[in-house]
């Protein structure tokens, strides 16, 4: 039996938070179709919480061909390489951090420097 994630994104949020982008954050091709928790439970440096919900968390990908059985997403330095791309994105786009986005941050501070 597959396991679900317990702290799904808010779609509305993701809409509205990604309505500019159009391409996977995996392959660099157009036409992505869906979000991937870059920190999920499939990644050992993954942690519990809400704060998982935060946007920093979104990845647009294509499902089938880049996220679906890759297992190349959850190497660290391929987390690291998605977390902060996802963060300049979003910082070029003007979008503005919440608590949760903040918490997320503080959470997984580590990832966000490159070693």
């Amino acid at each position: 039996m597959l396991s679900e994630l317990r702290n799904r994104f808010d779609i509305d949020e993701l809409n509205s938070t990604w309505c500019f982008w159009f391409k996977c954050l995996w392959c660099d091709k157009s036409g992505f179709d869906a979000f991937h928790h870059i920190m999920s439970p499939s990644s050992l440096r993954y942690q519990d919480g809400e704060f998982n919900r935060s946007m920093l968390n979104s990845c647009p990908i294509h499902n089938f061909s880049c996220h679906l059985y890759n297992p190349e997403l959850h190497k660290e330095e391929n987390e690291r390489y998605l977390l902060q791309k996802v963060l300049r994105i979003l910082i070029k786009e003007s979008y503005i951090l919440k608590k949760i986005d903040v918490e997320f941050f503080k959470k997984y501070e580590s990832l966000y420097t490159t070693k």
